[in-house]
């Protein structure tokens, strides 16, 4: 059993961003298309230049996708634009398709035209298509790349041609845009920020900004945070574990070693010098931050 390491890799694929900025997915060769099935798949807010087509075989998930929380129901599939920002909250019984192909692949097609709606019914084969590229991607036989090009092209031609739809919007809105370069601003100013500089950022009320960062990523402005200066404080263990534990607390923004080992406890389920050695902390995957809290529950990603 394999579990999620989501920095748009899998488990023998590396990447060079991290967290819920920009992402460049790092294929495995040429190809330009990729597919991952999921149990219980948690994924905080993010977004990349693939488009990403995301399909209910099993169970419910909540997709938030920009602005808007929609519901997937099995035989459901959502679509989403290269560039918008994007999560996933499945329940523990869900299955799920992910797929992300390069935005020049249908360009003809996504460039001119997008869905009234990004939810919609599976009529088109989506479900099927999907699991054939995985073992196509998987099999990589002679012009694997090509036959996949074709296969994503084929199927979303499909769908544009049975779904209405509507001019492709090519712009994000101000407080969006304002959003992706805050959680930016996050992963490099993770020892300084604050709630207050934040919300001064977007340019909105405190109260209204509270809500607005738990809708979009699914915890609170503190424990999203939390999770950034834990990644990095990962980072530096790894890179050097001979260092103090109080100098790796202070360079990642923690006040006391205290909150420092709560906080690495609860995300990663070791203490800071109880980690694995070359343990990469699961970012795009660490579940949603709720009250009860458990870093165990991470997606599982399925291989057969």
């Amino acid at each position: 059993m394999l579990f999620l390491l989501w920095t748009f890799i899998d488990i023998v694929e590396r990447s060079d961003k991290m967290l819920a900025k920009f992402e460049k997915r790092a294929y495995a060769g040429s190809e330009r298309v990729w597919v991952g099935k999921y149990r219980n798949l948690h994924n905080i807010a993010h977004w990349h230049m693939e488009h990403e087509l995301i399909a209910c075989a099993e169970g419910n998930a909540k997709v938030m996708l920009d602005d808007t929380t929609y519901r997937l129901a099995p035989n459901q599939c959502v679509f989403c634009q290269s560039g918008s920002v994007h999560s996933i909250d499945a329940d523990p019984d869900s299955l799920l398709y992910v797929c992300l192909f390069n935005e020049n692949i249908c360009a003809s097609v996504t460039q001119v035209y997008q869905p009234v709606t990004p939810l919609f019914r599976d009529r088109y084969g989506v479900l099927q298509t999907l699991s054939d590229l995985r073992h196509e991607l998987s099999d990589r036989q002679l012009f694997f790349e090509t036959k996949a090009d074709a296969m994503i092209t084929e199927l979303v031609i499909s769908v544009f041609r049975g779904e209405p739809l509507t001019a492709a919007v090519h712009q994000t809105s101000e407080v969006t845009t304002r959003y992706k370069q805050l959680l930016n601003r996050m992963d490099n100013e993770y020892d300084s920020l604050t709630f207050q500089n934040a919300a001064a950022f977007m340019n909105v009320s405190e109260a209204y900004f509270s809500r607005y960062f738990k809708k979009q990523s699914g915890m609170t402005f503190s424990q999203y945070l939390n999770v950034v200066r834990v990644e990095k404080a990962v980072q530096l263990i790894n890179a050097h574990p001979e260092r103090k534990l109080t100098d790796i607390m202070l360079c990642c923004g923690f006040n006391t070693i205290r909150n420092f080992n709560r906080a690495f406890k609860e995300i990663t389920g070791y203490s800071p010098r109880g980690i694995p050695a070359g343990y990469v902390l699961n970012t795009r995957s660490v579940p949603t931050v709720q009250d009860t809290f458990d870093p165990t529950s991470e997606a599982e990603l399925v291989t057969e």
